[in-house]
């Protein structure tokens, strides 16, 4: 049976097990919220489950083993989600790798450029349906060093890959492309309930910043946290409640949950491009 008339708010937290994600669900869970971890390793993803619910006292904590390569994964737990809810009320999209080789999904795309950012347009696009039910829906997408935003190179993603791979440069141009996804999402979602921001996180202490096995990534993560963010703030959650912003859209938020303009190369026309780009990847 369906939950139709939660007590709480629910929240859907993709990338829910480590980092940023599973950070602002634990904040969220001590605010009585149901929340729900996505993550592709079960094992791990039961034993930050059994953490939150410790930490925060919330029973109310669910794990869902979903691989983010995989639209079909995606379409599943979307559809088995809609056998208990009517409605979420939060999807955060906190999911990020940063593979050093290239690696293909069974389709043949770029692991990286699939969990960085078309994974994230694939799950917002399954879970709009629930979110357009929710008395006031909210998409969060994680960004990056504001400052960093704003000096990238500005333009759509790449299929192809050349001869030199550089996992670096393809988490950077997913940056760029869930900032234009924001965008996006602001405009088609004009008349709803349902805003769409991106946030950067801060320093998060626990993160290793996607990186699997380079210690360079990591260091470097860790010493860009120490000098320019906050140290484990509570901006997801923040964004995730703050009544004030029930209507505010399509803005890159700091760490401080300050709006920080962005460069006048991410604009509306880009956006659509990237939209219609993201939609043939969509079937």
């Amino acid at each position: 049976m369906k939950n139709v008339e939660s007590r709480n708010k629910i929240a859907v937290i993709s990338g829910g097990t480590s980092g940023v994600g599973k950070k602002t669900a634990l904040d969220l869970a001590k605010k009585n919220i149901n929340t729900i971890i996505l993550g592709s390793n079960k094992e791990k993803g039961s034993r930050v489950k059994n953490e939150i619910i410790k930490e925060s006292g919330n029973v109310n904590v669910e794990f869902y083993p979903v691989d983010l390569c995989s639209l079909d994964e995606i379409k599943k737990f979307r559809s088995d989600l809609e056998t208990k809810y009517d409605h979420i009320d939060i999807l955060v999209s906190a999911a990020g790798v940063m593979l050093s080789d290239l690696k293909l999904t069974k389709e043949g795309y770029d692991q990286n450029f699939v969990i960085n950012y078309l994974a994230h347009f694939w799950m917002i696009n399954e879970m709009l349906p629930l979110l357009k039910n929710a008395k006031q829906g909210r998409i969060l997408l994680v960004g990056a060093i504001p400052f960093v935003i704003n000096r990238s190179k500005v333009e759509l993603p790449k299929l192809e890959r050349g001869t030199k791979y550089s996992g670096f440069k393809i988490v950077g141009e997913s940056t760029v492309s869930k900032v234009l996804l924001t965008i996006a999402l602001s405009e088609k979602l004009k008349g709803t309930r349902i805003t769409a921001n991106i946030f950067h996180p801060g320093y998060v202490t626990d993160s290793n910043y996607g990186a699997d096995s380079s210690w360079f990534v990591k260091l470097l993560g860790s010493i860009a946290g120490t000098l320019f963010s906050k140290k484990n703030p509570t901006i997801g959650l923040e964004l995730a409640l703050e009544p004030s912003l029930s209507t505010t859209s399509g803005q890159l938020f700091n760490e401080k949950k300050e709006i920080i303009p962005l460069s006048s190369n991410y604009n509306k026309a880009l956006a659509d491009e990237l939209w219609r780009f993201s939609l043939n990847l969509y079937r």
